[in-house]
C-alpha cells in the first residue's frame, strides 16, 4: 500500500470536487436536469477514454447488472438533490449537509444489514444532528422559504449518497474503481437524457467551457483520483483527508462568488465535522466495518 500516493490522490480529489458548486452556480440559468446530464455525459466519455488509453477497458465489462443499475440510480437521485440544493441555498450549506451521509450510512446498515452500532458512533450521530439543526436554523425554518427547501434537499442528497455507498458495497469487492465510475456516470446520463430539451443543447454550446469544467474537473478526474486513493489509504484516515472537500467548496464560493457562509453554518459545520469524524473513526475500528460512502 503506497499511502503517500494515496494521500496525494485524495487531496487532489478534494480540490477538484470542490469546484462543483462554482460550476453549478455559473450554470444556474439551466434547469438542474440539463446540468446533471452534461456533467455525467462528459464524465462518461472522459472515464471511457482514460480506461481505453490506460489499457483497462476490460475492467468496464458489465457485471451484476441489476446491482450496478441500483447504484447508478441512487447516485443519480443524490446528484439531483445536491445540485438542486446548490441552486436554492448556499454552496457551503449544500456541501456540509451532503457530508452527513455517514449518519445515514450507519442507520441504513443497521436497518438492512443488522450491523452493530458502536457507542462511539451513537455519540457521533448525536453531535452531527446538532450540527444539522444549526444549519437548518430553526429561527428561519419555513417550507415557504427557498433556503429551507434547499437545505432539506441537501440533507436528502446525504441520504441517497449513503444509500449509493451501501448498494455499492458488494460490487466494489469484485470490480475496479473504473468500472464503478464508468457505469454510474453512464446510467445517470441515460436517466436525465429524457429531461434535456433541444433548445437547452443549443444554448449549452455557448457555455461549453462551463460544462466541460463540470464534467472533467468536477466529475471525471476526481472520481478516478478517489477510487485510486481509497485503495491506498487506511480507512480511518480517508475522512480526515476528504474533509477538505466541503472546506474547498466553501473557500471557492468565497473567492469566486463572494458567497460568505453564515455564522450558524460555521457552527453547524464544526459539529458535523466532529460528529462524522467520530462516526468514521469508530466504524474503521469496528469489526463490522463497511465500505465508506
Amino acid at each position: 500500500m503506497n499511502s503517500k500516493e494515496g494521500y496525494i490522490d485524495l487531496i487532489l480529489f478534494s480540490l477538484f470536487i470542490g469546484t462543483v458548486g462554482i460550476f453549478v452556480k455559473l450554470l444556474q440559468n439551466f434547469n438542474v436536469h440539463t446540468i446533471i446530464f452534461f456533467r455525467y455525459f462528459i464524465a462518461t466519455l472522459f472515464i471511457f477514454l482514460v480506461a481505453i488509453f490506460g489499457k483497462k477497458w476490460r475492467e468496464l465489462l458489465l457485471t451484476s447488472p441489476f446491482k450496478t443499475l441500483l447504484v447508478g440510480l441512487s447516485l443519480g437521485i443524490a446528484s439531483l438533490f445536491y445540485f438542486s440544493a446548490i441552486l436554492k441555498t448556499s454552496i457551503s450549506n449544500a456541501v456540509f449537509l451532503l457530508y452527513t451521509a455517514p449518519i445515514f450510512s450507519v442507520l441504513l446498515a443497521k436497518l438492512f444489514f443488522k450491523e452493530k452500532i458502536q457507542k462511539e458512533t451513537i455519540i457521533g450521530i448525536i453531535i452531527t444532528l446538532v450540527g444539522i439543526v444549526f444549519i437548518l436554523d430553526p429561527r428561519t425554518f419555513s417550507f415557504s422559504s427557498t433556503q429551507t427547501i434547499g437545505n432539506l434537499m441537501g440533507l436528502a442528497s446525504g441520504f441517497f449518497y449513503a444509500a449509493q455507498g451501501l448498494l455499492a458495497k458488494d460490487i466494489m469487492k469484485k470490480v475496479s474503481g473504473y468500472y464503478t465510475a464508468f457505469w454510474q456516470s453512464l446510467i445517470i446520463t441515460i436517466m436525465f437524457l429524457f429531461f434535456v430539451k433541444i433548445g437547452s443543447v443549443q444554448i449549452a454550446i455557448n457555455h461549453w467551457w462551463k460544462f466541460l469544467g463540470l464534467g472533467i474537473l468536477g466529475a471525471g478526474i476526481p472520481t478516478i483520483l478517489f477510487m485510486r486513493g481509497i485503495q491506498k489509504v487506511p480507512a480511518q484516515q480517508i475522512f480526515i483527508i476528504t474533509s477538505l472537500e466541503p472546506l474547498m467548496g466553501t473557500i471557492f464560493a468565497l473567492l469566486f462568488l463572494r458567497e460568505f457562509p453564515t455564522f450558524m453554518t460555521l457552527i453547524g459545520a464544526f459539529f458535523i465535522f466532529y460528529g462524522v469524524y467520530r462516526i468514521t473513526y469508530s466504524k474503521a475500528r469496528s469489526p463490522y466495518n463497511e465500505v465508506g460512502t
